[in-house]
């Protein structure tokens, strides 16, 4: 006497939905401090506050994303005469950049949950799409 259960496309794209967002919020970027804002990679830097975030942002939100780039800039540039210590040190005792950061960070955990919206539904369509075809084959 065997038993068996059926398990329905809808059922595996749920199921692999769920999994999916676990892995987009796990894998998003995480929360920086100030003084890891202003270092991170440049690629990093974009994918922590994207653009599309940026662009529906209040003014004053605009302003302060505008006041982080230009301070990583200068770290940047003071970094080709070996100042970039020093650079890093002035700007994180700046009052108007902790406000900056404040008025930033919000953005931070947003990006983190929009990553695990999209790859859930990402994941369970790519669930149920495979559950169907390979009911197919086996029938």
């Amino acid at each position: 006497m065997s038993q068996s259960t059926t398990v329905t496309p809808f059922e595996v794209g749920a199921a692999s939905a769920v999994v999916g967002a676990g892995v987009g919020y796990a894998l998003a970027p995480r929360k920086y401090n100030l003084e890891q804002l202003l270092t991170i990679e440049p690629d990093v830097f974009e994918k922590s506050i994207p653009q599309k975030l940026i662009a529906k942002a209040e003014e004053s939100q605009k302003i302060a994303h505008s006041a982080i780039v230009e301070a990583r800039k200068s770290i940047a540039d003071a970094a080709k005469t070996n100042s970039a210590e020093t650079k890093l040190m002035e700007l994180l005792k700046s009052p108007d950049l902790d406000l900056a950061y404040k008025s930033i960070k919000g953005f931070l955990p947003k990006a983190r949950a929009q990553s695990a919206v999209v790859v859930g539904i990402i994941a369970g369509a790519v669930g149920t799409v495979a559950k169907m075809i390979y009911n197919e084959k086996n029938y």
